[in-house]
Parts: structure tokens; C-alpha cells; sequence
């Protein structure tokens, strides 16, 4: 592959993001932005969960940590804040989460420590993914979705199996 063929990629990338796709994400056609986030994160851990199954336990590790963040950004955006005003970091999160009461600080606390310790150090760095640590992840992010959800009157707009 040539440095052309990757332009001419990333040409057509764009392109294809600029414009409204026809063939939508099963359950994410909404035109409500909590909704949105609150079914990306029932997505995430379907898809999670499927390939814990077939042992690919870094990318478990990372959508878990994803959903987490999707789930309390839904609580966000359905408590009152603008999708523009959402945290701009991955800790930033978890600490708006603690301030507005959807997780106590303690909980958003070890999230945030979580995430810098562990999230970025097996993405990143040297950690190593493995099925325990996954499945660990994976069980704390599926709580964490059933938790934040029902705080929520958008229950019924869950499309977890």
C-alpha cells in the first residue's frame, strides 16, 4: 500500500462522515442526544460481551471503560447538560458524575484512577489484557449501565438484552 492509496483512504473516510448515513447502527436512529449515548453504551456491551466470548480481551477492556463513560454521559445530558458541555476528558467523566450525584465520589474517584492506571497503561503502554481482567471490566461496566439507569426516568429506552 502505497502513502497514495492512504490519502485517497483517508479522502473517502472524510467524505463519508460528512454527510447523514442511510444505514444506521441497529437502535441508534434518535434524534435525542441522552438516548443516543444510553444506547451506544447498551451497544458497547453487547459487543463487549461477544468478544470476551471469542477472547479479545483488549478491546473488552477498552469498550467497557466506554460504555461506563456513555451510560453516565446519557444521566448527564438527561439531567439538563448540553451535548457541547459534556467533559472533554475521560476523568473529567466521572468527576461530573460525582458532582451532580449519579456516583458517589468514592466511586467516580476509583473510576477516574481506574481509567489512568489501568485503561491507558493496557492501551498504551505495557499492560497486558487478559480474560480475568476483562471479565472483571466487563462485569463492572454492566453494573455501572444498570446502575446510572435506574436513576433514570429513560428506562424503557434501554436496548441491553
Amino acid at each position: 500500500m502505497s502513502g497514495n492509496r492512504i490519502e485517497e483512504l483517508i479522502d473517502e473516510v472524510q467524505a463519508a462522515f460528512d454527510y447523514r448515513p442511510d444505514e444506521i447502527e441497529t437502535g441508534l436512529d434518535t434524534d435525542e442526544a441522552d438516548v443516543l449515548q444510553l444506547r451506544k453504551s447498551c451497544r458497547l456491551l453487547a459487543g463487549a460481551e461477544s468478544l470476551l466470548e471469542a477472547g479479545y480481551y483488549t478491546i473488552v477492556i477498552e469498550t467497557s471503560f466506554v460504555a461506563i463513560e456513555r451510560v453516565v454521559e446519557f444521566k448527564l445530558l438527561e439531567g439538563g447538560v448540553e451535548p457541547r458541555d459534556l467533559p472533554g476528558t475521560h476523568p473529567g467523566v466521572y468527576t461530573e458524575a460525582a458532582k451532580r450525584g449519579i456516583l458517589s465520589e468514592r466511586v467516580a474517584s476509583n473510576l477516574r484512577d481506574l481509567w489512568r492506571n489501568h485503561r491507558a497503561k493496557t492501551y498504551y503502554q505495557d499492560g497486558l489484557a487478559a480474560r480475568g481482567r476483562a471479565e472483571k471490566l466487563f462485569a463492572l461496566a454492566s453494573e455501572t449501565h444498570a446502575f446510572v439507569l435506574n436513576q433514570s426516568t429513560k428506562r424503557h429506552d434501554c436496548i441491553c438484552k
